[in-house]
């Protein structure tokens, strides 16, 4: 009896999600078979409901795993790989800019000096 209700949750699991109502049918058809007794029935429901949601996160985590899989074969990136490199591009963005911004603060440092020596050599030799 148990393996027949475990069939049809997962005939019904594996083509689509099995509905209370649709659970209740089928505990109902046992029910009239003899195969289920009255007293049995709503905690049957509640089997096969629980056993059908059973099924959805294990066929749900197969697929995830099978698209894993293919993503892996075909060398692509995934979402995850993307954000690592966003992140480390960031990083070396900021690390870049804080290595030119010493430097150009240097250069006109230095142009304002070597500008007033120039200034100040002009005056002077022409006074």
């Amino acid at each position: 009896m148990r393996d027949e209700l475990r069939r049809m949750a997962l005939i019904g699991s594996g083509v689509a999600e099995l509905t209370k109502s649709r659970a209740e049918q089928i505990v109902k058809d046992l029910v009239k078979k003899g195969e289920v007794g009255r007293e049995q029935a709503s905690q049957v429901v509640k089997d096969l409901m629980d056993r059908s949601k059973d099924n959805r996160k294990e066929i749900g985590a197969f697929v995830r795993g099978e698209i894993r899989s293919q993503i892996e074969s075909l060398g692509l990136g995934t979402k995850r790989d993307v954000e690592r490199l966003e992140r480390r591009i960031a990083r070396l963005e900021d690390r870049a800019k804080k290595q030119v911004a010493p430097k150009t603060a240097a250069k006109k440092s230095t142009a304002k000096k070597s500008a007033a020596k120039k200034s100040t050599a002009k005056t002077t030799s022409t006074s």
